[in-house]
């Protein structure tokens, strides 16, 4: 399966999502060819809010096929006096998948391998796709992660997309579940995804800086 994920992270406001929704809406409302990409399974798009506004998005989305909605993480616990947690079984249904071990994480809230193993636990146990993100070959891939995405740190919000030849050599280093999707992102943007999706081994891209203008993220959903 090929995926087109929408990462916000912490950038966006209820007004620029409200206008986000809007533009991105009524761009497709207009393409039929890629109404019948998303009808037919041909790839799924994700988008992944903040917490606060997922629903909304979801409203927004929830009855055109395939366009799903992520969260951008969730809580090592799993219930209880844990103040500003959210956990999977609270996200389970209104989520289909959530990012888990983004680099970002990582480094600005010290998340260790323990905590990203216990939060695909708690995805698998209430029926959350986890999306994985690995910055090397030494992050470990659990064998629960049907979406893996490499994201080196060097190519994250740089405007400086990795070379295709080094993407291809690290899904050949890593241990991928089978079935599972390889998926990159890194500055990846409408002027480069052909580069990786021609290799024929690239499934898709999770996508941040270039997600947050509708335009651009359409225009990248017509290259799938």
């Amino acid at each position: 399966m090929k995926y087109l994920i929408a990462n916000w992270k912490a950038q966006i406001t209820l007004a620029e999502i409200i206008e986000w929704t809007e533009t991105f809406k009524d761009q497709l409302s207009q393409d039929t060819k890629l109404q019948k990409k998303l009808s037919d399974n041909e790839f799924k798009i994700i988008i992944a809010p903040p917490y606060p506004y997922i629903l909304y998005v979801k409203n927004h989305f929830e009855q055109l096929p395939g366009i799903e909605i992520g969260a951008q993480n969730v809580s090592a616990y799993k219930e209880g006096k844990y103040t500003g947690e959210v956990t999977a079984k609270a996200l389970k249904d209104i989520t289909s998948y959530a990012i888990i071990g983004h680099s970002e994480r990582r480094e600005y809230f010290h998340e260790s391998e323990e905590d990203i193993e216990k939060k695909i636990s708690f995805c698998d146990q209430y029926n959350i796709a986890p999306i994985l993100c690995i910055r090397n070959d030494t992050d470990t891939v659990y064998p629960e992660s049907p979406i893996l995405a490499f994201e080196p740190v060097e190519a994250i919000g740089t405007g400086e997309n990795a070379d295709v030849s080094y993407v291809l050599e690290m899904k050949k280093k890593i241990q991928l579940p089978e079935g599972s999707s390889y998926l990159y992102g890194g500055s990846a943007d409408s002027t480069n995804i052909n580069d990786y999706l021609d290799t024929g081994e690239i499934d898709g891209f999770l996508v941040g800086t270039a997600s947050l203008d509708p335009r651009e993220f359409y225009a990248m959903a017509r290259e799938m």
